[in-house]
C-alpha cells in the first residue's frame, strides 16, 4: 500500500510547508488501518474474493515501512494479527551518531579514513580559504561553497557502500564493493586525505553526480512541486524522526567530519518548510507512544543484518534488547551477521554464503507458526 505523500498519493496540490502538515506517522498508520477495515467490501467488488473474519492480516515492511509494520501491530492489534519487519529502526533518535560507528566496523580501512578526516578537520579549522578550496578541488567538490556541505558530501560513498552492501556471488568475477573502496587506501605513497580525495573524485565522476544538486543543503528548498519522495522523507525527519547521521562525539573514532552535526543536517528544515518548524523533533514523546526498542507487540518477526548501520536503532542492537522482545508474546528476532539493510527482501534465496537462505526459512516458519499453519 502506498504511503501518503509518496509515489502518486498526494492529498494536496503542492509540497509547500503548510500543505505538508497532513504527513505524520499517525496519519500514515490510520491510512493502512482504514484500508484493512474497508478491504472486504473493496476486494469483493473489484476481484470477487471474500475476506472474512477467519482471514488474518500480516503487516510487512522493510526499513521505515518495517517500523510501520511493527506500529500497526501495536496500535491496531484487532486488525493486524502479526507482522514481519525487516531492518526496522524502531528507536527514533535525533542524534544518530551510531550510524557512523557501524560503517566503521564494516570497513577494514576505517582507520585510514578516520586519519584522513582528522587532517581535513584541521584544515577546515584553519580558515585558510586557499588551502580549503584547494582540497575541495581535489575532491571534485569545489562547487560547494558551504564547508559543512563539503564535509557532509564525503559521507555519501561510505554510507552507500555499507548500507547497501551486496557480497559478490561466490565464484563470480564481480568486485567486492567494500574491498574496492578500501583499495584506494593501499597507496602508501599518498597521505590518507589524498587517497580519500582521489576516491571521492572518481566516485563523483563515474556516477555523473552534480555536487550542488546532490549535496548542497539548500538545493531544492524552493521546489514545491509534487512527486518528490525525498522531500517527503526530509519533512518527516524534520518534524518527527530526526535520524540525523551526525559525527560521533570525542573520543570515539569518526569517519565523518565533526562539521557533520545534527544542527547542520536539520538547519535546512525552515528553508524547505517554513518558520513553523523550530528546533529538533520531539522524539521522546514519539518513542513513548510507539515503544522505542520495546514495542508492546506480540507475533512479530524482527529481521536485521548486523552490517546495517540502522541495526543500531533496532531490537537487534543489543542481545539484552533482543532477549526481552523474544521473551514477550512469541516475537522472533533473526540476525544475519554479514548482511546489511533489508537484505532478506532483495537477495535470491539461493544465496547461501551469508545467511539469507537460513533467515528466510526461519521467517516463513515463524509466520506459519503465528498463523497455526
Amino acid at each position: 500500500m502506498e504511503h501518503r505523500y509518496y509515489g502518486v498519493s498526494y492529498p494536496v496540490s503542492d509540497m509547500s510547508g503548510p500543505n505538508m502538515r497532513y504527513l505524520t506517522v499517525e496519519n500514515a498508520l490510520e491510512d493502512v488501518a482504514n484500508f484493512v477495515r474497508n478491504a472486504p467490501e473493496f476486494v469483493k467488488a473489484s476481484v470477487g474474493l471474500t475476506i472474512g473474519p477467519q482471514n488474518k492480516w500480516v503487516a510487512t515492511g522493510g526499513s521505515y515501512s518495517a517500523n510501520l509494520a511493527v506500529w500497526l501491530r501495536q496500535q491496531y492489534p484487532d486488525l493486524f494479527y502479526a507482522a514481519y519487519a525487516s531492518s526496522a529502526p524502531v528507536l527514533i533518535k535525533s542524534n544518530f551518531y551510531q550510524y557512523d560507528q557501524v560503517v566503521g566496523r564494516a570497513l577494514p580501512c576505517a582507520q585510514n579514513i578516520s586519519d584522513a578526516i582528522t587532517t581535513l578537520d584541521a584544515i577546515l579549522d584553519s580558515n585558510d580559504r586557499q588551502l580549503i578550496d584547494s582540497w575541495k578541488r581535489a575532491f571534485a567538490l569545489d562547487a560547494l561553497k558551504d564547508d559543512s556541505d563539503f564535509a557532509g558530501a564525503l559521507t555519501d560513498q561510505l554510507s552507500n557502500t555499507v548500507q547497501y552492501y551486496m557480497p559478490p556471488t561466490q565464484g563470480s568475477n564481480s568486485p567486492d564493493a567494500i574491498a574496492s573502496l578500501c583499495s584506494w587506501f593501499n597507496r602508501t605513497r599518498n597521505i590518507p586525505l589524498q587517497n580519500f580525495a582521489d576516491m571521492t573524485a572518481a566516485y563523483i565522476r563515474n556516477n555523473g553526480i552534480d555536487p550542488v544538486s546532490a549535496y548542497s543543503s539548500s538545493a531544492g528548498s524552493k521546489n514545491t512541486a509534487l512527486y518528490q519522495d525525498g522531500r517527503s522523507w526530509f519533512y518527516q525527519t524534520c518534524t518527527q524522526f530526526g535520524y540525523w547521521q551526525a559525527a560521533p562525539p570525542e573520543p570515539l573514532r569518526r569517519l565523518r567530519s565533526k562539521y557533520v552535526t545534527m544542527d547542520w543536517q536539520s538547519r535546512p528544515c525552515q528553508a524547505f518548510f517554513g518558520e513553523g518548524i523550530t528546533g529538533q523533533p520531539d522524539v521522546g514523546s514519539l518513542n513513548k507512544k510507539l515503544g522505542g526498542l520495546f514495542p508492546n507487540v506480540t507475533r512479530v518477526v524482527f529481521v536485521n543484518g548486523l552490517n546495517d548501520p540502522w541495526s543500531e536503532l533496532s531490537v537487534a542492537s543489543d542481545p539484552s534488547v533482543a532477549a526481552v522482545n523474544m521473551a514477550y508474546g512469541e516475537n522472533v528476532v533473526i540476525t544475519m551477521s554479514k548482511a546489511s539493510h533489508v537484505t532478506d527482501f532483495y537477495f535470491a534465496s539461493s544465496r547461501t554464503d551469508f545467511g539469507v537462505d537460513i533467515a528466510r526459512k526461519r521467517i516463513l516458519a515463524a509466520i506459519k507458526s503465528f498463523l497455526g499453519l
